[in-house]
């Protein structure tokens, strides 16, 4: 039988430790961002979490923003506030809106609309503007999600 050296048993342990500890730091990132963003069930707060790019996202803020509906924008590309939030809602894309405590995915109006209504607010959506004549609106492609 052959035993391992000395040096071997106190580099497993110093990796066991290490990885313990990095296991408890993960898991209060879990529970703060649990705590921090996953709304209560009496919340009367609009959050939505949305990027820069996403047309959906810039309609949305402009609806409430034309609405006057006060809101807290986060978003997941560029703020670990944001990124915490989208994981603890379980987000796989943007805009997720926490409405008093029910969680919206994307830019569903309807449910919007309802979720506001029971805030006590009026949700206007933001209208589509129209396509010009000579535009080539739809013709471009885009490769968003999908790989990582």
């Amino acid at each position: 039988m052959r035993t391992e050296p000395a040096w071997a048993r106190k580099s497993r342990r110093a990796l066991l430790i290490v990885a313990a500890g990095l296991a408890l730091v993960l898991l209060g990132f879990d529970r703060y961002a649990a705590f921090a963003h996953r709304p209560a069930a009496d919340s009367k707060a609009v959050v939505i979490y949305t990027t820069a790019w996403c047309p959906y996202c810039a309609k949305l803020r402009t609806s409430l923003a034309a609405s006057g509906i006060p809101y807290v924008e986060h978003d997941v590309e560029k703020s670990l506030q944001g990124q915490m939030g989208f994981w603890t809602l379980r987000g796989r894309g943007v805009p997720v809106s926490a409405i008093g405590p029910k969680v919206i995915y994307g830019y569903d109006v309807a449910r919007i609309a309802f979720a506001l209504q029971d805030l006590g607010y009026t949700f206007v959506p933001a209208s589509d503007p129209q396509p010009s004549q000579g535009s080539n609106a739809g013709a471009t492609s885009s490769s968003v999600g999908g790989s990582n």
